[in-house]
């Protein structure tokens, strides 16, 4: 019998862990911009003085395109990586969740417990072994 699939309602439900990873992935976004940007402004620049080209209006044209562009993929770049972020996290943060409410409730003698994961969850393995455990204490328990 196929298990019913579950649809994510949300995708924030662990905001310290999400935020977290997103704000990682912004910076090293950022780092990477500001190391291409500086790059292609020092090759440029140091091509300009080599060819004593500093004063040309089309060649100083073309530097600041460049750097426009530049800037213009981080803007355009960014919210994508926020959003894959997310995506990514909730993939851990939903499971994490779930086998947290579990573990409180087995905490509190409910051992009728069994998490459902999605497709594409992490933590299965982790998911299974709390069902095991579920299991194997519901069998324990004197009927």
């Amino acid at each position: 019998m196929p298990q019913p699939t579950h649809k994510r309602r949300q995708i924030i439900v662990n905001r310290p862990m999400q935020f977290k990873f997103v704000g990682i992935l912004v910076a090293i976004l950022i780092c990477l911009s500001v190391l291409a940007l500086t790059t292609v402004y020092l090759t440029m620049w140091a091509t300009l003085q080599t060819f004593d080209l500093q004063h040309d209006p089309i060649t100083l044209a073309l530097f600041t395109t460049i750097g426009l562009s530049l800037a213009m993929e981080f803007v355009f770049i960014a919210p994508f990586v926020v959003w894959l972020g997310l995506i990514l996290t909730h993939k851990v943060a939903g499971p994490l969740l779930r086998v947290h409410v579990a573990l409180a409730k087995m905490t509190e003698g409910d051992f009728n417990i069994t998490i459902k994961l999605r497709k594409g969850d992490a933590l299965v393995d982790l998911a299974d072994a709390v069902n095991s455990l579920a299991l194997s204490l519901r069998n324990r328990l004197p009927r």
